[in-house]
Formats: structure tokens, C-alpha cells, sequence
């Protein structure tokens, strides 16, 4: 039974490691075309995206605004994408 009581909390560290590592494993993982596509439309739609617009779906603007013009066009969005830097919309946490 000592073992036993050992080894549980052991055991629900390493659970909680393996479902944070996932969850991180998720939020990487690059977004198709159709869903790049979709995000973009809904939302930048016909014109650039802008750090507020993108706070849902980007963690980190500067990373996807590679030119630094504080605006992400659709070509940036795209690349943003395919390295998986862009997400599915997420509320925002308060922090």
C-alpha cells in the first residue's frame, strides 16, 4: 500500500506533463489551406490585418509580420499558417 501512495502522485505528474505537452502540440500544428483561407476572411476579409484583428488567431503578431510594417497582409498570413503560427480563433485568457 506505501508503494501505492508513492507512486499516484508520480503517476499524476507525468499525466499532467503528457496533456500540457499535447495541448502545446495542438496550438502548433499547421492550419490547411481552406482554414488558413477561412480565418483570413473573417478576419482581415479585403484588407491587411491588424494587431487587434489578429489577437485571436496569432500569439505572436511580430512573428507573422515579417516586414514589421504592423499590419499582416494575406501573403504573411499565409506563411504564418504553413509554420503554424496561426491558430483557430481562441478567446482571449485574461492574464
Amino acid at each position: 500500500m506505501k508503494a501505492v501512495k508513492k507512486t499516484l502522485p508520480v503517476l499524476a505528474a507525468l499525466l499532467l506533463c503528457a496533456s500540457h505537452a499535447r495541448a502545446g502540440e495542438e496550438a502548433s500544428t499547421a492550419l490547411t489551406e481552406d482554414e488558413c483561407r477561412a480565418i483570413w476572411n473573417t478576419a482581415a476579409g479585403r484588407s491587411d490585418l491588424g494587431p487587434d484583428g489578429a489577437k485571436s488567431y496569432i500569439d505572436s503578431f511580430e512573428s507573422v509580420d515579417t516586414n514589421r510594417d504592423k499590419k499582416i497582409s494575406n501573403a504573411e498570413f499565409k506563411a504564418g499558417c504553413a509554420a503554424g503560427l496561426v491558430h483557430k480563433f481562441r478567446s482571449q485568457q485574461s492574464e
